[in-house]
């Protein structure tokens, strides 16, 4: 079992990519990897801070980047993600042929606009709340992830009128362009999207003989 940050990396990098949760049977999880007790205690060996910590660092992507599920990517592995989720057209024909939702084209020149943002930041400058209108754009957060657009930063904890923190930390996201350490990216037009979806669902299936290839690839949304 993974007891730290620096061994989890290791695990991911081992693997080339591993979600947060367990999504298929058999696929390496941070959850099964790690012992329970280990969960939400505030303290440097708790998992949920790995995750935050990995993506500041730039030591592993990390968001719904699995097919919209969160998990993790290695540097070695992220071209090829990159190559087979990551839709061929820019963001503004996306945006003239109508491609995606008008929710999601304001997130997007959102982020053009501000560089990085928090889940109640992008609510307050979109004029949303959690009873109106949280729920579309909670989900363009999720799509832009799931394409690779943008993915998150690492965290930030809340601030009260005070100027005091509350809470527990709360992702931070930027665009992808902007987040890749040098090197990431360079790869991806190499790959053709059916080359890069083979890849990844051999090497997924390879991670362990319980893996079934066909359940992998639905939950990837393939």
């Amino acid at each position: 079992m993974l007891s730290t940050c620096a061994d989890f990396v290791e695990r991911v990098e081992e693997f080339g990519f591993m979600s947060l949760s367990p999504i298929v049977p058999g696929f390496p999880s941070l959850g099964d990897e790690t012992p329970e007790n280990l969960w939400h205690i505030g303290l440097d060996t708790d998992p949920w801070r790995w995750k935050d910590r990995a993506a500041e660092e730039k030591r592993l992507a990390y968001g719904c980047i699995l097919g919209g599920h969160k998990g993790f990517v290695t540097q070695r592995m992220y071209p090829i993600f990159y190559a087979a989720f990551h839709p061929m057209l820019v963001m503004p024909e996306r945006g003239i042929n109508g491609t995606f939702k008008q929710s999601t084209w304001q997130l997007w020149q959102l982020f053009e606009e501000r560089g990085t943002l928090t889940t109640g930041q992008i609510r307050k400058a979109l004029g949303v709340s959690r009873k109106r209108g949280a729920s579309a754009v909670d989900t363009a957060i999720r799509q832009l992830q799931a394409e690779y657009y943008i993915t998150v930063d690492g965290s930030e904890r809340k601030i009260n009128a005070k100027g005091e923190f509350y809470g527990w930390a709360v992702n931070r996201y930027r665009r992808v362009a902007d987040w890749a350490p040098e090197g990431w990216l360079d790869e991806a037009k190499e790959w053709s999207v059916e080359e890069a979806r083979a890849l990844i669902l051999d090497d997924g299936a390879a991670m362990s003989n319980r893996v079934d290839r066909q359940e992998l690839a639905k939950k990837l949304g393939w």
